[in-house]
């Protein structure tokens, strides 16, 4: 990439941004996002490419919009063997390690190459891309502390493809280890196996769907869950809806579990979809037994349909926040910068989803993540929901045992 060719492709993503974004100034005057180019456009001579995309990266972050983006290619991402959990802005633990340090389960996170955790934490938000509020800006922050050419560009690390990551473990000791980083390709393979939480649901034993979208029923309980990470098209949604209410009726299920952990997003109208077909499935238990779980990855079409599961099916949402705000810029579409191939996505629409303003759909029954629970193989969301069908159903005997007496 010569000068030139960056001033042609910067030049064009902010004249293509200004063109097609709904409104891309909500948050950031325009004068500012305007010096913040000319600096970049000035400094370019004495930049590196990977410096160049930090610095715009830091730019599109600053509109903050939770549907605009700057992206380089995959190879851009080489990443150190980790998975991390933020549980506060003081506890980021490792879930998942490198195979030759399981140890490293559970050690909280302290330090990168001398730098500490607050320097670590105020550098890397500045350039994540697309979120919407805390949540979700520590879910994109989980993933960003891994990416070596990120931490190299806001020098945070010394090397580009190697750190020392600071950890106190589990027992209290300090451990500093020494990573290499692997593209994206060797990294799932590099890591010990993840947490797997216990919980009477799972797709080998579902009904109907697949990986991303799937139902399993439990007769006991009279009680259906559905598994809920992805869209498929508007005419599979259809169908599998149909064959969820059928067996819905044909057992009597009183309780729906909606699970949208997992989901990032899609087109929010194939989930309508389900609401529609599951909102005319009368034997279930509108008052009290609709639960919907959410998350800090609930997010986008996921956060829009857990609007419209309160809405429209009286949900009681369980969980944390939703990584997506429910009044805010949407419905995103892409180009690609000619030169730099960085890809580049922005807001088409505002979409307003609650009368209040608020970050993240807030729960009626708010279970904060730790590390004691998740250490433990406890889904304490799940856990909570069940016993809360399970005391429906107490409630409803002994109300009725009480008026056969009476």
């Amino acid at each position: 990439m010569t000068v030139e060719k960056w001033e042609n492709d910067i030049e064009n993503l902010f004249n293509t941004l200004k063109s097609k974004h709904i409104n891309l100034y909500h948050s950031l005057p325009e004068i500012e996002m305007e010096q913040a180019v000319d600096s970049l456009l000035k400094n370019l001579p004495d930049l590196s490419d990977d410096q160049i995309f930090i610095r715009l990266s830091k730019i599109i972050r600053s509109l903050d919009d939770s549907h605009t983006g700057i992206w380089a290619q995959p190879k851009f991402y080489n990443t150190y063997p980790l998975e991390f959990f933020i549980f506060s802005d003081t506890e980021i633990r490792v879930l998942r390690t490198p195979k030759d340090y399981p140890e490293l389960l559970g050690a909280k996170l302290v330090g990168i190459d001398n730098t500490t955790l607050n320097e670590i934490i105020s550098k890397v938000l500045l350039v994540i891309q697309c979120a919407d509020n805390w949540y979700s800006e520590r879910d994109r922050l989980a993933r960003y502390l891994k990416y070596s050419k990120v931490l190299k560009a806001l020098e945070i690390t010394n090397e580009g493809e190697s750190a020392n990551f600071e950890f106190i473990l589990e027992n209290g000791t300090y451990k500093t280890i020494k990573l290499e980083a692997l593209p994206q390709t060797e990294y799932l393979a590099s890591l010990k196996d993840p947490i797997n939480l216990e919980s009477p649901f799972s797709f080998e034993e579902s009904l109907i769907g697949t990986p991303y979208l799937w139902y399993q029923p439990i007769d006991k309980l009279k009680t259906g869950y559905l598994y809920f990470a992805a869209y498929p098209s508007a005419l599979q949604m259809r169908r599998f809806a149909v064959a969820l209410s059928r067996d819905v009726i044909q057992r009597g299920t009183k309780n729906i579990i909606i699970d949208v952990r997992d989901n990032g997003g899609g087109n929010f109208y194939v989930g309508l979809e389900l609401i529609k077909l599951l909102s005319s499935t009368d034997q279930i238990d509108w008052k009290n037994g609709v639960y919907v779980i959410t998350g800090r990855k609930t997010y986008s079409a996921g956060m829009s349909n857990t609007a419209h599961f309160k809405e429209l099916l009286n949900a009681k949402i369980v969980g944390e926040r939703t990584g997506g705000n429910p009044n805010d810029y949407q419905d995103a579409e892409m180009f690609q910068l000619q030169n730099s191939k960085l890809q580049v996505q922005f807001s088409k629409r505002y979409y307003r989803f609650q009368d209040t303003i608020s970050n993240g759909i807030i729960p009626d029954v708010h279970i904060k993540p730790s590390w004691k629970m998740l250490n433990n193989k406890i889904d304490a969301n799940i856990k909570w929901v069940l016993e809360d069908i399970k005391q429906n159903e107490d409630n409803k005997s002994q109300f009725t045992t009480m008026y056969k007496r009476h």
